[in-house]
């Protein structure tokens, strides 16, 4: 479990981090700084969808993004870019909380 929610939650950081580089910015420390704060938030995000579809049990590709979507609004809050952050923080909970489940299948358990 420990290795599958670290790969996700690097997987999902790096994929969000990266569809930042084109964007502008004021300055490069405003840059730096919103990178690091995306890359951190979706770290997190898919580290933690894998042991929350345990806890709660259910379908991942259910569980995941709407666990994903919760976790997402107050960031789409404060930038005001609902569309993009919802967006991808539901479409990083359901590749995260389908992979989980495959996962599962393979190994018989949950």
């Amino acid at each position: 479990m420990r290795r599958f929610a670290l790969t996700a939650g690097l997987a999902c950081a790096v994929l969000d981090t990266a569809l930042m580089l084109p964007l502008t910015f004021p300055t490069n420390g405003d840059k730096r700084v919103a990178m690091t704060a995306a890359f951190l938030e979706r770290f997190v995000l898919g580290l933690s969808i894998g042991p929350v579809i345990r806890v709660l049990g259910g379908p991942g590709v259910l569980t995941g993004p709407a666990f994903a979507l919760a976790s997402s609004i107050p960031t789409a809050m404060i930038t005001r870019s609902w569309t993009p952050v919802l967006g991808l923080g539901v479409l990083n909970g359901l590749a995260v909380g389908a992979a989980y489940d495959q996962r599962d299948s393979r190994r018989g358990t949950r």
